[in-house]
């Protein structure tokens, strides 16, 4: 459980990075299927385009419930005529998103067991918005390939980015993880701009987990690479078709002891290098081997240090297995 104390207003749930005085490990008993992804935890987040629809309820079906839509500040959501708007419930049908782009949050009860969740609901602005120079409202995006590698789908231009403001950075994506944490890390002002995929997130947070449940204390993951815009990513030298590029890779490492900036020594041989990276790589390799990520295998890349950064991972959820 969180060792500190949460301070809920009203309906509104949004937990901030400084809330986070240690692992949260709290799940639910009953599971959410957002979108046809298990959501095992009390918070998570939805990336949708505006009036898009997507679902949500928990897996038993009939466990249905209310919800309602809020704006960020905790304010329902309200038609002209001073009515509830976007509000029903769970399981029924599909739920449209707000039609405009902003963070708003989705709270709905478990209608048999009282069992609540929290949702960050993310509405995208266009990628169609970024202008002939590569820019969207003065940051810099740069241009998407035009043709998606190998003609996987995957490797498609998203159809929108997330806005961030900078009272958002620390608006919790799920129990451990926080929107800063995957902002791309070109010098730029806000707004700023960001794509991620929800099946990462649950990633991390099982990687995170699991390292918890075998006896690995570790508050959490430090990300040094999330989300990088083809701008950047091009910027820095690094390969065009990138998983980063898509939301869907972070470069990370643990930092619990001591907390310097750098990889722990988690072989316990006296030294912190690349075979630490390696360590952490077998650990998440075996997960993988026992089934732990389902549809969400992909790449796992080990890195050691140089004069920039000490030694870290990379995951993705590209749904093939890749390992380097």
């Amino acid at each position: 459980m969180r060792k500190c104390l949460l301070v809920l207003i009203a309906l509104l749930t949004v937990v901030r990075a400084g809330d986070a005085c240690s692992f949260d490990n709290d799940t639910l008993n009953s599971k959410l299927a957002i979108n046809g992804n298990m959501v095992p935890y009390p918070i998570f987040s939805i990336f949708v385009m505006p009036n898009k629809t997507f679902t949500v309820e928990f897996d038993n079906k009939s466990h249905t419930g209310n919800f309602q839509f809020h704006h960020a500040n905790g304010e329902a959501l309200k038609t002209s005529s001073n009515l509830p708007i976007v509000s029903g419930v769970v399981g029924k049908a599909p739920i449209m998103a707000p039609k405009k782009s902003g963070h708003y949050v989705l709270k709905t009860t478990n209608a048999q067991s009282g069992e609540t969740a929290t949702l960050n609901v993310f509405v995208m602005t266009s990628l169609e918005k970024v202008d002939k120079t590569g820019k969207l409202n003065g940051y810099t995006i740069g241009k998407y390939p035009d043709k998606p590698l190998k003609n996987n789908p995957i490797y498609l231009p998203p159809s929108g980015l997330i806005e961030v403001s900078p009272e958002q950075t620390d608006v919790r994506l799920s129990p451990n993880f926080t929107l800063g944490q995957f902002l791309s890390k070109q010098q730029q002002g806000f707004p700023k701009y960001v794509h991620l995929r929800a099946g990462l997130l649950l990633k991390l947070e099982k990687i995170l987990h699991t390292l918890n449940d075998e006896g690995h204390a570790v508050e959490g993951l430090t990300i040094m690479s999330g989300y990088r815009t083809p701008f950047y990513n091009k910027a820095i030298g690094n390969v065009q078709y990138s998983r980063h590029v898509w939301g869907g890779a972070a470069d990370f490492y643990i930092d619990q002891s001591p907390k310097d900036g750098v990889m722990d020594d988690l072989n316990k041989d006296g030294v912190v290098n690349r075979e630490d990276a390696v360590w952490l790589a077998n650990f998440i390799s075996n997960m993988s081997k026992q089934g732990a990520f389902g549809p969400r295998i992909g790449g796992l890349g080990i890195y050691g240090a140089n004069a920039a950064h000490g030694p870290f991972v990379h995951v993705d959820v590209r749904g093939t297995l890749a390992r380097w």
